[in-house]
């Protein structure tokens, strides 16, 4: 009996933070959201340098494409579009995966940091849109 208590009570914790989120008033965005607009035209930004400096062994297009995408995610993100936080907030995850397990194959210090540099700057990101997309589902009164 003692599983089915526990359940009870992370459904009523569950519930009770649920009726406590509010939606995101009109022109409001939370620190999580910015962030990520942050992040999303900063990886814009190194692409087109990436692409100016002739970095790489990709074509071009890959670069200008990427930086393209990462522009329309923070142009969605800043407009608050669901679809643009979740696609982002998949990618932080995987890049946060990605990161994490290339520590395991990392061959010298400038690998390990770069890894390490990715996971400082994609986890509080990731961990602060979780909010900000519930926020974006609750209905309107």
């Amino acid at each position: 009996m003692a599983p089915r208590d526990g359940y009870a009570r992370s459904r009523e914790r569950a519930e009770a933070t649920r009726a406590a989120l509010r939606p995101l008033e009109p022109g409001e965005r939370p620190l999580g959201l910015k962030l990520a607009v942050a992040l999303a035209l900063f990886v814009a930004l190194a692409n087109l340098i990436a692409v100016a400096a002739s970095a790489g062994d990709e074509p071009p297009s890959r670069g200008l494409a990427f930086a393209a995408l990462m522009g329309a995610a923070a142009a969605g993100m800043w407009a608050r579009r669901y679809l643009a936080v979740i696609a982002f907030e998949g990618l932080l995850g995987i890049s946060i995966l990605y990161a994490a397990l290339s520590l395991a194959f990392a061959s010298n210090a400038l690998a390990v940091l770069l890894a390490l540099l990715v996971i400082v700057l994609c986890v509080p990101v990731f961990w602060l849109l979780i909010r900000v997309m519930a926020r974006l589902q609750v209905p309107r009164e």
